[in-house]
This record gives structure tokens, C-alpha cells and sequence, in this order.
């Protein structure tokens, strides 16, 4: 062999060997680990070791090139393992929203901008002229509560008490539209923030046995308080609970979308890696 061929040789092993001293051991065990974690289920350790592994070694290209091609994977199963969940979430609200709707009576009365569902043992006609509340569940699903005072206690919050909780509204103050006075008495429409956690509460007192609640009328001229019937109290759990699971399998309609277009890109990656792989070799 000619004297500078041998030399251009020995140089390329050289380097060769520089460049695998130059793979850090430990970046090399992260993604060792990582490919572990995946191939045993535990994507979130994966996850985990891999953005470690970017983090902290930023210039171990190689393996950067190679985590490139094992981070979509990683997605994807993580995308499809949220699918499952999603999906299942989805058949208990659909199976509640079936069980529930029959139960409920649509009002929109003649003036009304928007009508809304409420639970038919609990609806009242002539609510306006009395004193209690309504749950209420509009067209597009929210929760929402109207308290009646009549007579007049000027009242700006409500409170529902049972099985030793109690859920108290925001204040409204008197503005006319909120809260507003009509015919010797006051009504309050609640925005669905305002009501959740009334809501939310009779869900849990319907659960006890014998269950009870009573309702107070906080604010102006005192405090009234009246004791829920068995209809009102479920009336009001019935609404909350029927709304939630429009409103969840809505969002879950929408995650699920999100989920399968992060699973396209993810693919999309895989094969990009795949291929930028396969050039190199």
C-alpha cells in the first residue's frame, strides 16, 4: 500500500474512533431507557427520558436523530391510549343524556328570546309569582339557576344547604337585568358559573338517604328560608347532571378530533425520521 493511502486510512479510523468515543454514555442509556419504557407501555417515562435527553444533551446528534424517531411513536400511543378514554367517557354521558331527557319538559313561552329544559316534575307555571328556584338547562346545554323571591326580600344570592354542606351563590347585586323586581317580587337568573357549585351540591345530597335541603334567600331586607321538596332537590341534581354530560361529550367530541389530528402528525414524523434515516445509511 502506497505511503499516503495508509496514511488517509489510518487517519478514517481515526476519526471513526474518535467519533464513538465522542457518544456520551449516558445519553446513550437515556434513550436506551426511553425505548424501554416505550416497548413496556410506559409512555410517560418515555416521554420523559426523551425530553431529558434533548435537554441535556443537545449535541449528541446521533442520538437526537434517532429520539426523533422514537418521540411520534411515543405520541401516538399516548394519543390512542386518550382515544379509548375519551370514547368510554363518551357512551356513559350518551347513556345519562338518553336516560335523562325523557324526564325533562322544553319551555319557551310566547316573548321568550330562549327557551329551556327543566326537569318536568319540578316545573312550575306559576313560578314567577312564587318563592323558590329553577335549574335550568339552556338550548346549548349550560346549567343555569333562577331564584324567585314573592313577596319582595330583596334578596342578591341563595344558598342550598343539606347532609351538613352548604353552596352559596356569587352576590347580584339589584340591576334591573340579573336581577331584576316584577309584580310585588324579584328574580335572579344565575349566570352557569354562578350556579355550579348549587349544582353541584345536589347531586351529593340526592345520594344520602333521606335525603333534604333547604333554600335561603340571601341579602336586602333579611334572610328567608324555605325547605326544597323531594321533587325540587331532584330537580335541580337531574338538570346539573344531564348538563354535564352534554357539555362533556361535547368536549370530548372535540378532544377526540384534536387527538386524531395529533396522531396524522405524529405518523407523519415517524415516516419523515424514517426516511431521513434510511438516506444517512
Amino acid at each position: 500500500m502506497k505511503k499516503g493511502n495508509l496514511i488517509l486510512v489510518l487517519g478514517l479510523l481515526a476519526v471513526t474512533s474518535c467519533n464513538k468515543k465522542q457518544e456520551n454514555p449516558e445519553a446513550r442509556q437515556l434513550l436506551n431507557d426511553a425505548t424501554a419504557a416505550y416497548q413496556a407501555g410506559d409512555y410517560t417515562k418515555s416521554t420523559e427520558l426523551l425530553d431529558s435527553l434533548q435537554k441535556a444533551y443537545p449535541s449528541e446528534l446521533t442520538l437526537q436523530r434517532e429520539a426523533m424517531s422514537l418521540r411520534p411513536q411515543v405520541i401516538e400511543q399516548i394519543a390512542l391510549l386518550r382515544i379509548a378514554s375519551v370514547d368510554s367517557a363518551t357512551v356513559v354521558d350518551n347513556a345519562n343524556m338518553q336516560q335523562l331527557k325523557p324526564q325533562l319538559k322544553w319551555i319557551k313561552t310566547p316573548g321568550m328570546i330562549e327557551g329551556y329544559w327543566i326537569d318536568a316534575k319540578a316545573y312550575n307555571p306559576n313560578f314567577m309569582n312564587s318563592t323558590g328556584i329553577e335549574a335550568r338547562v339552556s338550548e346549548i346545554g349550560q346549567f343555569y339557576i333562577v331564584s324567585s323571591a314573592n313577596p319582595s326580600v330583596k334578596h342578591t344570592s341563595i344558598t342550598l344547604a343539606g347532609g351538613n354542606e352548604t353552596a352559596t351563590t356569587p352576590a347580584v347585586p339589584y340591576d334591573g337585568e340579573s336581577n331584576y323586581r316584577i309584580g310585588g317580587g324579584e328574580v335572579i337568573t344565575f349566570s352557569p358559573e354562578q350556579s355550579d357549585t348549587i349544582g353541584d351540591l345536589a347531586t351529593r345530597i340526592i345520594k344520602q338517604p333521606k335525603a333534604s335541603a333547604t333554600l335561603s334567600f340571601n341579602g336586602g331586607s333579611g334572610k328567608k328560608t324555605i325547605k326544597l321538596t323531594p321533587a325540587q332537590l331532584n330537580g335541580i341534581a337531574t338538570a346539573y347532571i344531564y348538563s354535564s354530560a352534554v357539555i362533556r361529550a361535547r368536549d370530548n367530541q372535540v378532544e377526540r378530533q384534536r387527538l386524531e389530528r395529533t396522531i396524522e402528525i405524529a405518523r407523519r414524523q415517524a415516516a419523515n425520521a424514517n426516511q431521513a434515516e434510511n438516506q444517512q445509511d
